[in-house]
């Protein structure tokens, strides 16, 4: 993420799309991978209780030429049609299936990304019949509950490691093949990396003009620590109560 997304991050500020689809990755790779607790190869895109959308993980790969990773992964859009159709396995997975929470207009952005995702992996070809050709128009819909891929890769280039999950077996002919990778920040658009620089410089700030503590003004003048000279407390009782956590860094300082 670039400073900017990575701040809005630590503010729980969803307010803006590409870093919500940014993390939307980021929850996929993390929950495939079970690196933070759950591991689940199945995930739902859900958007107020209501999953339209389904990624289907049977593998993670290194991709060497750009020192990133890359999910291989299996998309089926979901509509009152199909449900019938992938029933048996929607129940199969009802137990394994990772939710995650869309916002705003990080639906829209989906639908825009999913052709994206097919087209960097794809094998085959697009037909005379592609509906993409017959309504012009790349994605085919924005909308919620609304297909936006055309049929042409549907069910082709299923992997074997996909045909071995006999319970996701009623998806394969509807499932279209994706990549899918990190979508980086370019330092030359946002600043990149100094996020945490910048974040030390405003504790620091803080430090200096309140109680590294509770940000309260000195009683009645702050005390700078003796040892580091750089941290400050509106009274004994703060600096004691706050030695466990400062002295990690206060020689660092």
């Amino acid at each position: 993420m670039t400073d900017r997304e990575r701040d809005l991050r630590e503010r729980d500020d969803r307010a803006d799309t590409l870093r919500n689809v940014k993390a939307t990755i980021h929850a996929i790779f993390v929950g495939a991978a079970g690196i933070q607790g759950r591991r689940s190869r199945v995930f739902g895109l859900n958007i107020k209780g209501n999953v339209d959308t389904i990624i289907f993980v049977p593998t993670l790969r290194f991709d060497l030429a750009s020192h990133t990773l890359v999910a291989g992964a299996y998309v089926l859009p979901l509509n009152q049609a199909r449900l019938r159709k992938v029933e048996k396995t929607l129940a199969a997975i009802l137990g394994e299936l990772l939710h995650v929470e869309l916002w705003g207009d990080e639906v829209a952005t989906w639908k825009r990304l999913l052709p994206v995702l097919a087209e960097r992996c794809r094998t085959w070809k697009h037909g005379p019949n592609c509906e993409f050709l017959a309504k012009n128009t790349i994605p085919l819909s924005l909308e919620h509950e609304n297909d936006p891929l055309c049929s042409c890769g549907k069910g082709k280039d299923v992997s074997e490691a996909f045909m071995k999950e006999k319970k996701w077996e009623s998806a394969a002919p509807f499932v279209t093949r994706i990549a899918i990778g990190p979508i980086f920040g370019v330092p030359y658009v946002e600043s990149v990396g100094d996020f945490g620089t910048k974040r030390q410089e405003l504790e620091s700030q803080e430090r200096r003009d309140g109680c590294a503590r509770c940000g309260g003004p000195g009683k009645p003048k702050l005390l700078v620590c003796g040892a580091c000279k750089s941290t400050s407390y509106c009274s004994t009782g703060c600096q004691k109560e706050d030695w466990k956590k400062h002295k990690l860094v206060c020689k660092k300082i």
